[in-house]
């Protein structure tokens, strides 16, 4: 993801599977009957096939159990220390045995930024050094390896003006890599596909005109894969299974690439009342995205791609906004906010959705009573979710990070 607070930001089950052994009962003719050597050879082959059986059947149900152990555990967030205030974090990646949240620190609010990446060590957050140190700030991360991360955003020429702002981390230290040639611009999500390309989408101005982009970089050469999106107003978000199959989220719609062109869906409409944000991608035939659901207030948006088609899932009602989605043990989780109305104020509360197998249901959230989640990201052995929340000292935000295992 990861254009977060669209709206007003403030900033599976698997069913048991019941095996049940049956006693045959022997008729007493039977059991009194000689046994031939050729009756006892087939009471054995029948013995020995009954404790292949029940053994097959053990190992099912410890298997079954266990799968449900690890799909039904509760969400259980430890809080981590970032200690930056006033700050945000945008975006959280976690692969390759490294974890990277970026965002921007505040100098003036949301109006006067700085670049912010931290790593996680496995014990604690540390901001790494910026190369930039204009009003700008990074959106979105993603992880190719250790030695290859790269970061995305906006650098502000004025208050008014910005432009596409790319960073790479080389393992060393983080240096700026020359974005497309474009007067303005901003790019909100950033992916490293399998074969190494880096994609990115937001928008920019093409030719004189302000429009949704994606630009895939290799070999050191920015390509515009541009045809189809000509109308499109931005790209929130990126999934890149390969070269010649890729989806973006945008503002208004969403649209496939085939390897040449750009192509909207008329699963999801491009009128702006359904607004993608975040996508987690099994396979091809397997892709959850997550977003905003315009209706008379905002709502949280869940659509599932089986490959031909996309349909909505069930959320819980409410007024609510997703930003981001991952995969814990297979099973999508979305992170957002929630709003409730205080006299005159409206207050965000972090949300988490979780998948039940056949709707996404509330799950536990992090700590903090207010606040936002703007991503989330599954590693291995845990499953992180960053964002902001109100400071308890000032009224500014602080960066957040949690995770569960």
């Amino acid at each position: 993801m990861k254009r977060w607070g669209i709206g007003l930001a403030v900033a599976s089950g698997v069913a048991g599977l019941a095996l049940q052994s049956v006693a045959m009962a022997v008729p007493a003719s039977t059991q009194a009957a000689p046994q031939t050597r050729s009756t006892q050879a087939e009471q054995t082959r029948s013995t020995q096939a009954e404790r292949a059986r029940s053994t097959q059947a053990e190992q099912a149900r410890s298997t079954q159990a266990a799968r449900v152990r690890s799909t039904q555990a509760a969400l259980r967030w430890t809080t981590t220390a970032v200690n930056r205030t006033p700050a945000a974090l945008s975006d959280v990646d976690s692969k390759a045995g490294v974890t990277w949240a970026v965002g921007a620190d505040h100098v003036v609010d949301f109006q006067d930024q700085r670049p912010l990446a931290m790593r996680w060590d496995g014990k604690k957050w540390t901001a790494v050094a910026q190369p930039v140190r204009t009003n700008a700030q990074l959106i979105s991360v993603a992880i190719g390896n250790a030695k290859n991360v790269w970061a995305v955003g906006e650098d502000r020429v004025d208050e008014r003006t910005s432009r596409p702002l790319v960073m790479h981390w080389n393992g060393t230290k983080w240096q700026v890599v020359k974005p497309p040639a474009v007067s303005t611009g901003t790019f909100d999500d950033v992916v490293v596909s399998k074969d190494g390309a880096v994609w990115t989408t937001g928008w920019a101005n093409v030719g004189g005109a302000e429009r949704a982009v994606v630009y895939r970089y290799a070999g050191g050469k920015w390509q515009l894969l541009g045809d189809g999106l000509e109308g499109a107003i931005n790209g929130n978000v990126l999934t890149v299974l390969s070269a010649n199959d890729a989806w973006v989220g945008l503002n208004a719609g969403l649209a496939h690439f085939d390897g040449k062109r750009w192509t909207l869906v008329a699963d999801v409409p491009t009128d702006g009342s359904q607004i993608p944000t975040g996508f987690a991608t099994i396979g091809p035939k397997n892709i959850w995205m997550v977003g905003v659901d315009h209706v008379a207030r905002e709502l949280p948006l869940a659509v599932h791609y089986d490959g031909k088609k996309w349909t909505k899932v069930a959320v819980p009602a409410g007024w609510a906004q997703l930003y981001g989605v991952t995969l814990r043990n297979g099973r999508p989780v979305a992170v957002g906010e929630r709003f409730e109305e205080s006299g005159q104020t409206i207050l965000a509360r972090p949300l988490v959705l979780e998948y039940n197998g056949t709707k996404f249901v509330q799950a536990p959230a992090p700590a903090p009573k207010q606040g936002t989640l703007t991503a989330a990201a599954a590693a291995p052995d845990r499953t992180w979710a960053v964002g902001l929340t109100p400071s308890s000292v000032t009224t500014d935000y602080a960066a957040f990070a949690a995770y569960t295992r």
